[in-house]
């Protein structure tokens, strides 16, 4: 059996193996849902279990992939990233996640927080 793998900028995932956004949000999520083989609401991205699993998932794929960027600014990120490319390439491939992580799109919500629900 042959999973799906698709390449993404090694930027979007060294964001998720490090929880430091390396990369335009939107791409770091695509990458996200793709590893982990389901839909991910923004909120969703607070919870630090989600995060673990993620970066375990990365580490699964790529062992040497770092997890944690000490010393990363504003000013510095982007020759981090350059760094990261000339040693892992400028993308990296993964294989797609069997979507056993989903959760229900109302898990993980701030508690004592609304909830609006929108019928079409």
């Amino acid at each position: 059996m042959t999973q799906e793998t698709r390449e993404f900028p090694t930027a979007a995932i060294a964001s998720i193996s490090t929880d430091t956004l390396l990369c335009e949000f939107s791409k770091m999520h695509e990458a996200a849902e793709y590893l982990m083989g389901h839909p991910i609401w923004t909120h969703q991205f607070a919870s630090e279990q989600l995060w673990a699993r993620m970066r375990q998932a990365v580490l699964d794929q790529l062992p040497d992939f770092p997890t944690s960027l000490a010393g990363i600014t504003r000013e510095n990120y982007q020759d981090r990233v350059a760094a990261l490319e000339r040693e892992f390439g400028a993308t990296v491939t993964i294989r797609k996640g069997d979507g056993h992580t989903a959760q229900n799109p109302l898990e993980g919500l701030p508690e004592g927080k609304p909830v609006i629900v929108v019928q079409t």
